[in-house]
């Protein structure tokens, strides 16, 4: 029951800090969180094909593949806030997601999940490997979200002139 509970509040809490956010920069961040997003979905449904782990609680049957409260709520959302701080500062975008993604996939936040409320359980990777493939990905959405902002501003000039 606690597990579910846990599972709920990783989903919604989260969304309510982003009335803390101008407007404009949840819509600014959101394309990047929405594809981190998606990429992440991706990579649970590789991984669940490839027994990485068990997802023993689950308050998303139809995703039960995917840690889906965690994809949906808090990563997305968190993606949201990191940006917001850090964008343009690279090296700084870079050590602040070293440090949140060893914190869910190593401790204290992997630990909490698995060995405390049994959400889950990794069967074939390593957290250290989980650790790495979440960095990666953090440096592909940075560069996909630089991307975006230049052809924002090339749109934006483009309109201007007309």
């Amino acid at each position: 029951m606690i597990s579910k509970v846990v599972l709920w509040t990783i989903l919604i809490a989260p969304w309510f800090t982003l009335f803390l956010l101008k407007r404009e920069d949840v819509k600014r961040f959101m394309p990047v969180a929405i594809l981190a997003s998606f990429l992440m979905v991706l990579y649970n449904l590789i991984a669940y094909n490839q027994n990485h782990w068990i997802i023993k609680v689950s308050i998303l049957p139809w995703l039960k593949p995917a840690f889906a409260s965690g994809i949906l709520g808090a990563f997305l959302v968190v993606t949201i806030w990191i940006f917001y701080f850090t964008y343009g500062k690279f090296w700084i975008y870079l050590v602040t997601n070293i440090v949140s993604d060893f914190m869910f996939a190593i401790f204290p936040l992997h630990y909490l999940l698995q060995e405390k409320l049994g959400i889950y359980q990794l069967v074939n990777i390593t957290p250290w490997g989980r650790f790495g493939i979440f960095v990666t990905l953090s440096i592909v959405i940075y560069g996909y979200h630089f991307w975006l902002e230049e052809v924002f501003k090339l749109t934006t000039k483009e309109r201007a002139r007309t």
